[in-house]
Protein backbone atom coordinates (compact mmCIF):
# COMPACT_ATOMS: atom_id res chain seq x y z
CA UNK A 1 0.00 0.00 0.00
CA UNK A 2 1.23 3.41 -0.92
CA UNK A 3 2.37 5.08 2.48
CA UNK A 4 1.74 9.36 2.44
CA UNK A 5 2.70 11.66 5.40
CA UNK A 6 0.55 14.34 5.49
CA UNK A 7 1.18 17.40 7.65
CA UNK A 8 -1.15 19.67 9.74
CA UNK A 9 -3.85 17.09 9.61
CA UNK A 10 -6.44 19.32 12.09
CA UNK A 11 -6.38 22.64 9.50
CA UNK A 12 -8.95 23.10 7.18
CA UNK A 13 -6.66 21.83 4.05
CA UNK A 14 -4.72 18.76 5.74
CA UNK A 15 -8.27 17.27 6.99
CA UNK A 16 -9.99 17.25 4.06
CA UNK A 17 -6.72 15.47 2.83
CA UNK A 18 -6.92 12.99 5.29
CA UNK A 19 -10.66 12.15 4.64
CA UNK A 20 -10.21 11.95 1.12
CA UNK A 21 -6.96 9.09 1.62
CA UNK A 22 -9.51 7.47 3.93
CA UNK A 23 -11.83 7.38 1.41
CA UNK A 24 -9.36 6.29 -1.14
CA UNK A 25 -8.40 3.08 1.30
CA UNK A 26 -4.93 4.32 1.77
CA UNK A 27 -3.95 4.48 5.77
CA UNK A 28 -1.74 7.69 6.17
CA UNK A 29 0.62 8.96 8.37
CA UNK A 30 0.00 12.22 10.30
CA UNK A 31 2.89 14.28 11.68
CA UNK A 32 0.92 15.95 14.87
CA UNK A 33 2.05 18.16 17.09
CA UNK A 34 -0.95 17.47 19.46
CA UNK A 35 -3.26 13.98 18.57
CA UNK A 36 -5.72 15.20 21.19
CA UNK A 37 -7.19 17.48 18.26
CA UNK A 38 -7.65 14.48 15.97
CA UNK A 39 -11.08 12.68 16.17
CA UNK A 40 -11.17 9.12 17.59
CA UNK A 41 -11.54 7.92 14.03
CA UNK A 42 -9.15 9.19 12.72
CA UNK A 43 -6.25 8.43 15.35
CA UNK A 44 -7.38 4.70 14.96
CA UNK A 45 -7.40 4.40 11.57
CA UNK A 46 -3.93 6.47 10.67
CA UNK A 47 -0.14 6.06 11.96
CA UNK A 48 0.07 9.26 13.99
CA UNK A 49 3.78 10.66 14.42
CA UNK A 50 3.40 12.91 17.26
CA UNK A 51 5.98 16.05 17.07
CA UNK A 52 7.09 19.49 15.50
CA UNK A 53 7.68 20.17 12.13
CA UNK A 54 10.52 23.07 13.83
CA UNK A 55 12.70 19.25 14.45
CA UNK A 56 14.68 18.14 11.41
CA UNK A 57 15.14 15.07 13.24
CA UNK A 58 11.94 14.48 13.64
CA UNK A 59 10.74 14.94 10.05
CA UNK A 60 13.29 13.10 8.43
CA UNK A 61 12.98 10.12 10.64
CA UNK A 62 9.08 10.13 10.52
CA UNK A 63 9.25 10.55 6.72
CA UNK A 64 11.76 7.64 5.96
CA UNK A 65 10.10 4.88 3.52
CA UNK A 66 7.16 7.23 2.31
CA UNK A 67 6.06 7.23 -0.73
CA UNK A 68 4.45 10.94 -0.82
CA UNK A 69 4.36 14.04 1.32
CA UNK A 70 2.16 16.71 1.86
CA UNK A 71 3.74 19.66 3.54
CA UNK A 72 2.04 22.96 4.56
CA UNK A 73 3.85 25.12 6.81
CA UNK A 74 1.59 26.23 9.32
CA UNK A 75 1.02 29.93 10.16
CA UNK A 76 3.00 30.90 13.66
CA UNK A 77 1.69 34.06 14.86
CA UNK A 78 4.02 34.37 17.64
CA UNK A 79 7.21 33.92 15.76
CA UNK A 80 9.49 36.49 16.49
CA UNK A 81 10.02 36.72 12.25
CA UNK A 82 7.68 34.70 10.32
CA UNK A 83 9.15 35.14 7.22
CA UNK A 84 12.37 33.46 8.45
CA UNK A 85 10.76 30.69 10.31
CA UNK A 86 8.73 30.14 6.45
CA UNK A 87 12.17 29.58 5.11
CA UNK A 88 13.60 27.14 7.87
CA UNK A 89 10.19 24.78 7.93
CA UNK A 90 10.67 24.66 4.11
CA UNK A 91 14.21 23.80 4.75
CA UNK A 92 13.45 21.23 6.79
CA UNK A 93 10.70 19.49 4.47
CA UNK A 94 13.76 19.87 1.77
CA UNK A 95 15.98 18.10 3.88
CA UNK A 96 13.74 14.95 4.37
CA UNK A 97 12.77 14.94 0.56
CA UNK A 98 16.34 14.47 -0.29
CA UNK A 99 17.26 12.59 2.33
CA UNK A 100 14.51 9.79 2.10
CA UNK A 101 14.59 9.74 -1.83
CA UNK A 102 10.66 11.22 -1.28
CA UNK A 103 9.36 10.44 -4.72
CA UNK A 104 6.71 13.10 -4.80
CA UNK A 105 5.82 16.03 -2.53
CA UNK A 106 2.94 18.14 -2.73
CA UNK A 107 4.04 21.35 -1.31
CA UNK A 108 1.17 23.97 -0.30
CA UNK A 109 2.09 27.03 -1.73
CA UNK A 110 0.59 30.92 -2.80
CA UNK A 111 -0.43 33.02 -5.31
CA UNK A 112 2.13 35.06 -5.89
CA UNK A 113 5.29 33.02 -5.10
CA UNK A 114 7.05 34.13 -8.10
CA UNK A 115 7.09 37.36 -6.44
CA UNK A 116 10.74 37.53 -5.29
CA UNK A 117 11.76 39.80 -2.21
CA UNK A 118 11.93 38.99 1.58
CA UNK A 119 8.37 38.66 2.27
CA UNK A 120 6.09 36.16 2.83
CA UNK A 121 5.47 35.10 -0.65
CA UNK A 122 8.93 35.67 -1.75
CA UNK A 123 10.24 33.42 0.65
CA UNK A 124 7.57 31.07 -0.35
CA UNK A 125 9.02 31.13 -3.89
CA UNK A 126 12.45 30.07 -2.09
CA UNK A 127 11.13 27.08 -0.38
CA UNK A 128 9.57 26.21 -3.99
CA UNK A 129 13.13 26.31 -5.24
CA UNK A 130 14.87 24.23 -2.25
CA UNK A 131 12.01 21.19 -2.89
CA UNK A 132 12.77 21.78 -6.85
CA UNK A 133 16.66 21.07 -6.04
CA UNK A 134 16.09 18.12 -4.36
CA UNK A 135 15.50 16.17 -8.02
CA UNK A 136 12.38 14.27 -6.90
CA UNK A 137 8.78 15.03 -8.53
CA UNK A 138 7.37 18.14 -6.97
CA UNK A 139 4.21 20.01 -7.28
CA UNK A 140 3.70 23.61 -5.90
CA UNK A 141 -0.09 23.94 -5.57
CA UNK A 142 -0.84 28.35 -5.12
CA UNK A 143 -4.24 29.02 -4.02
CA UNK A 144 -5.55 32.68 -4.30
CA UNK A 145 -7.62 33.63 -0.97
CA UNK A 146 -8.82 31.01 1.02
CA UNK A 147 -12.51 32.02 2.10
CA UNK A 148 -12.13 31.26 5.40
CA UNK A 149 -10.09 34.18 5.64
CA UNK A 150 -13.29 35.78 6.24
CA UNK A 151 -13.75 34.11 10.27
CA UNK A 152 -11.00 36.57 10.67
CA UNK A 153 -12.96 40.07 9.74
CA UNK A 154 -16.19 38.85 11.14
CA UNK A 155 -16.44 41.98 13.56
CA UNK A 156 -15.69 44.01 10.49
CA UNK A 157 -19.00 42.29 8.76
CA UNK A 158 -20.61 42.88 12.01
CA UNK A 159 -19.89 47.07 11.54
CA UNK A 160 -20.67 46.37 7.77
CA UNK A 161 -17.50 47.11 6.12
CA UNK A 162 -14.73 45.06 4.43
CA UNK A 163 -11.58 46.76 4.65
CA UNK A 164 -8.70 46.23 2.47
CA UNK A 165 -5.17 48.01 1.03
CA UNK A 166 -5.85 46.76 -2.37
CA UNK A 167 -7.79 48.24 -4.97
CA UNK A 168 -11.18 47.51 -4.60
CA UNK A 169 -11.20 46.95 -8.03
CA UNK A 170 -8.30 44.42 -7.88
CA UNK A 171 -9.42 41.04 -9.22
CA UNK A 172 -7.73 37.51 -7.43
CA UNK A 173 -8.93 34.46 -6.93
CA UNK A 174 -10.89 32.86 -3.84
CA UNK A 175 -11.26 29.57 -3.02
CA UNK A 176 -12.67 26.96 -0.72
CA UNK A 177 -10.10 25.28 1.43
CA UNK A 178 -11.68 21.95 1.11
CA UNK A 179 -11.03 22.23 -3.03
CA UNK A 180 -7.43 23.07 -2.11
CA UNK A 181 -7.64 19.60 -0.04
CA UNK A 182 -9.01 17.85 -3.12
CA UNK A 183 -6.44 18.63 -5.36
CA UNK A 184 -3.93 17.95 -2.54
CA UNK A 185 -5.28 14.76 -1.77
CA UNK A 186 -5.66 13.63 -5.75
CA UNK A 187 -1.97 14.64 -6.50
CA UNK A 188 -1.22 12.46 -3.73
CA UNK A 189 -2.79 9.76 -5.08
CA UNK A 190 -1.51 9.64 -8.13
CA UNK A 191 1.73 8.34 -9.91
CA UNK A 192 1.33 9.97 -13.23
CA UNK A 193 2.78 13.50 -12.83
CA UNK A 194 6.49 14.15 -12.91
CA UNK A 195 9.02 16.96 -12.63
CA UNK A 196 8.47 19.77 -10.40
CA UNK A 197 5.31 21.90 -11.51
CA UNK A 198 3.60 24.43 -10.64
CA UNK A 199 -0.30 24.40 -9.95
CA UNK A 200 -2.39 27.61 -10.24
CA UNK A 201 -5.87 27.17 -7.49
CA UNK A 202 -8.42 29.94 -8.43
CA UNK A 203 -11.80 29.55 -7.51
CA UNK A 204 -14.18 29.36 -9.87
CA UNK A 205 -13.78 32.60 -10.82
CA UNK A 206 -11.40 36.18 -9.86
CA UNK A 207 -13.51 38.71 -7.79
CA UNK A 208 -12.88 42.32 -6.55
CA UNK A 209 -13.46 43.19 -3.00
CA UNK A 210 -16.37 45.16 -4.03
CA UNK A 211 -17.73 41.90 -5.07
CA UNK A 212 -16.71 40.06 -2.36
CA UNK A 213 -18.29 42.38 -0.02
CA UNK A 214 -21.37 42.41 -2.16
CA UNK A 215 -21.62 38.20 -2.06
CA UNK A 216 -20.70 38.24 1.44
CA UNK A 217 -23.21 40.95 2.29
CA UNK A 218 -26.06 39.06 0.16
CA UNK A 219 -25.54 35.84 2.22
CA UNK A 220 -25.53 36.79 5.61
CA UNK A 221 -28.38 39.16 4.82
CA UNK A 222 -26.43 42.51 5.21
CA UNK A 223 -25.13 45.42 3.34
CA UNK A 224 -21.67 45.34 3.64
CA UNK A 225 -19.21 48.30 2.09
CA UNK A 226 -15.85 47.57 0.69
CA UNK A 227 -13.13 49.90 2.02
CA UNK A 228 -9.40 50.65 0.67
CA UNK A 229 -7.42 51.15 3.85
CA UNK A 230 -3.89 52.53 4.08
CA UNK A 231 -0.97 49.85 5.16
CA UNK A 232 -0.76 52.14 8.25
CA UNK A 233 -4.66 51.77 9.31
CA UNK A 234 -4.25 48.10 8.52
CA UNK A 235 -0.91 47.13 10.65
CA UNK A 236 -2.78 49.41 13.46
CA UNK A 237 -5.63 47.27 13.14
CA UNK A 238 -3.56 44.04 13.29
CA UNK A 239 -1.77 45.38 16.38
CA UNK A 240 -4.87 46.41 17.68
CA UNK A 241 -5.87 42.84 17.54
CA UNK A 242 -2.97 41.45 19.51
CA UNK A 243 -0.86 40.37 16.82
CA UNK A 244 3.19 40.94 17.47
CA UNK A 245 4.66 43.64 15.82
CA UNK A 246 6.97 41.43 13.40
CA UNK A 247 4.02 38.92 12.01
CA UNK A 248 1.43 42.37 11.59
CA UNK A 249 4.59 43.58 9.38
CA UNK A 250 5.01 40.84 7.58
CA UNK A 251 1.44 40.46 6.29
CA UNK A 252 0.77 44.25 5.76
CA UNK A 253 3.85 43.78 3.64
CA UNK A 254 1.83 39.99 1.95
CA UNK A 255 -1.15 42.48 1.07
CA UNK A 256 0.94 44.80 -0.46
CA UNK A 257 2.56 42.15 -2.87
CA UNK A 258 -0.55 40.55 -3.37
CA UNK A 259 -1.98 44.15 -4.68
CA UNK A 260 1.03 43.53 -7.75
CA UNK A 261 -0.40 40.90 -8.69
CA UNK A 262 -2.22 40.63 -11.82
CA UNK A 263 -4.87 37.78 -12.45
CA UNK A 264 -4.09 37.49 -15.93
CA UNK A 265 -0.62 36.57 -15.49
CA UNK A 266 -1.61 33.73 -13.47
CA UNK A 267 -3.45 32.29 -15.81
CA UNK A 268 -7.23 30.04 -15.65
CA UNK A 269 -7.50 26.70 -17.07
CA UNK A 270 -10.28 23.92 -16.14
CA UNK A 271 -7.18 22.38 -13.55
CA UNK A 272 -6.82 25.80 -11.99
CA UNK A 273 -10.52 26.49 -11.28
CA UNK A 274 -12.29 25.07 -8.39
CA UNK A 275 -15.82 24.34 -7.80
CA UNK A 276 -17.17 26.02 -4.44
CA UNK A 277 -18.46 29.67 -4.98
CA UNK A 278 -18.14 32.39 -2.37
CA UNK A 279 -21.42 32.89 -2.19
CA UNK A 280 -22.43 28.98 -1.39
CA UNK A 281 -19.68 28.86 1.29
CA UNK A 282 -20.73 32.38 3.12
CA UNK A 283 -24.06 30.88 3.25
CA UNK A 284 -23.50 27.41 4.77
CA UNK A 285 -20.49 29.17 7.45
CA UNK A 286 -20.51 32.60 7.68
CA UNK A 287 -24.51 33.34 7.28
CA UNK A 288 -24.99 31.14 11.13
CA UNK A 289 -22.51 33.59 12.81
CA UNK A 290 -25.07 36.36 11.90
CA UNK A 291 -28.70 34.87 12.86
Amino acid sequence: MKKIVVTTPTGNIGSRVVQLLLQAGVRPTLLVRDPGRLSEGVRSTCDIRQGDLSEQDFVIEATRGVDALFWLIPTNYGAADPVAEVLRLGTIAAAAVQSNQIERTVFLSSSGAEQTGNHLLGTLGLVEDLLNATGQNVVHLRPGYLFTNLFTVVEELRAGVLTTTTSLDHRAGWNDPRDVGEIAAARLLSDSWSGQQVQPIGGPADLSYREVAALVGESIGRTIQAIQISDEEHLQNLLGAGLPAPVAEALVVLSRTIASIKPEDLGRSDSSSTPTSLGAWCYAHLRPLFL
